[in-house]
Formats: C-alpha cells, structure tokens, sequence
C-alpha cells in the first residue's frame, strides 16, 4: 500500500494518506487476487487524477467529465464506421489475403462498439477500460500494418479515438454519469440491441451515400443511450464546442458524410455554442436565470 500512497502528491498524502490506507485495507481484507487487483487499479488511477489536477473538486475533472459521454459516443461511432468498411473488405478478400492482422482490427472495433454501449448503458469502468484497449490495438495493429515509418499517418487516423478514450478512462468516478440501466436484464438487452445494431451496419452490402449509415444510425443510438443528462452537462461553450468537434471529425472520416451537411452540422454547434455561453454568462450575473 505504500507504494501507492507515493503516487499521490506529497500535500495530499500527508492530509488524507492514512485515510486512503484504511479504506483499502477494509476494501481489500479477506478479498482474493482480483478483488485486490482492482481497487489497487482505483486506488492508482485515483493517485494520478490527483497529479493532473482531474479531481472532481476542480473545473479540468468536471470537463471531463461533461466531455466523457460523448467522447464515448463519438468513438463507437467511428469503430462501427470502420468495423463496416473493414469486415466488408474482409469478407471480400478473405483472410489469406489481407492477413490476421487486418481480422484483428476488425474484432478491436467491434470490441471498442460494444465497450462504448456498455458503459453508456451504465457499466462505465469496464466500458471504458474495453474501448481504451480497443483503440490501442487497432493503433497498434495499424502502424504495423502500415509500416513503422508511417506510424504519423496511423496516429492522425488512430489517434483521436485514442484520446477520447483516454477522456472516457479518465473519469472521475464520482461525476461518472448515473447508469441509464440499472439491472442486469436491462445490460443484457442493451447488449444483445447493439449487437443487432453492429451487424446491421457491417454485413449489409451498402453503396454510396447510404454507407453513412454505418456513423451516423450507430451516432444516433449512442446519443439516445446517453441521453438528456448528457447534453444537460453541456454548460460553457467551449464543453459544447470540445463534445461536438470529435463527432463532426469522424462524421467525416470515416463517416463520409457530404460536405454540404457537414457545414450545415459545423453552423449548429458553433449556434448552440454561442446560445450555451450566453445562457452561462446570464446564469452567472443572474443566479435566478433558469433557477
């Protein structure tokens, strides 16, 4: 445990080091191997939340995790997006040609889909913990693929998805949105409904436009799962702007979406932008606004 507590900054350890102890002493006692595992994993990411100032007390934690929902949203957007471009080239291909390597990315995007949905649907540690280890084997998978001198390339592709999974991960637990679920049946349905929904959009043979189906029905059920929770915590204009800008990105590429709509969708967030500030900034000369 001691190692622990030296991954937390000194002034925080000595005012709440002992405290930390004893939770994890009573949190770990009796408890087996996995038990331990975990709330070792807590406690570290924990520690390093308080290293990067991400705690839910200051304004970085709560941005976060304003940003978190549709950071997760946007990510299983674009994994189903590329889950259907690349299960339609391998179906065509076949694995002796494009190589295990190209299955394996297939498999990591359907994973990060499914992790996106299931920490919507309210399981948000192992959700996101499985989306993040998605995106690293899909970068890691890529830059192989695509040779280490092209590792750029696969970062400008591979990377922001990483980035938002690491938004997602970083969380913190306390300001995690409340589970839309809250039963194990209902986890279930959610579950079996996305699989419905990914094969949909991977197996059906689609042409052009209709190919932006696969971002956009997948974009549309996630911001149904979040829902209006989300959007309410959507506060400042530049939360509004850092929660829409991903999504438009990879409506984009991978979504394919048409330029003239992808203008049209790029004036309305740079609108709600400008309507959230201006609400703040009232709500803020002006406690009674809205209250």
């Amino acid at each position: 445990m001691s190692a622990l507590l030296r991954l937390y900054p000194a002034a925080y350890r000595r005012e709440f080091g002992d405290e930390i102890a004893y939770a994890y002493q009573e949190a770990t006692s009796g408890a087996g191997v996995p038990a331990r595992v975990r709330e070792g994993a807590d406690v570290a990411g924990h520690a390093l939340r308080m290293r990067l100032g991400l705690g839910s007390a200051g304004r970085p934690g709560r941005l976060l995790a304003a940003l978190a929902p549709f950071a997760l949203v946007a990510v299983g957007a674009a994994a189903s997006s590329w889950a259907g471009v690349t299960g339609r080239v391998f179906t065509i291909a076949g694995l002796d040609e494009i190589g295990p390597g190209f299955a394996g990315m297939v498999a990591a995007y359907l994973a990060m889909v499914f992790g996106a949905f299931l920490a919507l649907a309210g399981r948000w540690a192992a959700g996101s913990w499985i989306v993040l280890a998605g995106t690293v084997v899909v970068f890691a998978l890529g830059a192989v693929r695509m040779g280490i001198a092209s590792i750029g390339f696969s970062a400008l592709i591979d990377g922001p998805m990483l980035v938002l999974a690491l938004v997602a991960v970083a969380c913190p637990p306390d300001l995690r949105p409340a589970p839309r679920v809250r039963t194990r049946a209902g986890v279930l349905a959610v579950m079996a409904w996305t699989l419905v929904l990914t094969s949909a959009v991977m197996l059906v043979p689609l042409v052009y436009p209709f190919t932006q189906l696969r971002f956009a029905v997948t974009l549309a059920a996630g911001l149904l799962l979040a829902g209006r929770r989300a959007f309410a915590g959507l506060r400042t204009a530049p939360a509004v702007l850092l929660a829409g800008l991903p999504v438009l990105f990879f409506a984009l590429h991978p979504g394919a979406l048409l330029p003239l709509a992808l203008a049209g969708l790029l004036v309305l967030l740079l609108v709600a932008a400008v309507v959230v500030g201006v609400r703040g900034r009232r709500g803020a000369r002006d406690p009674l606004v809205g209250g």
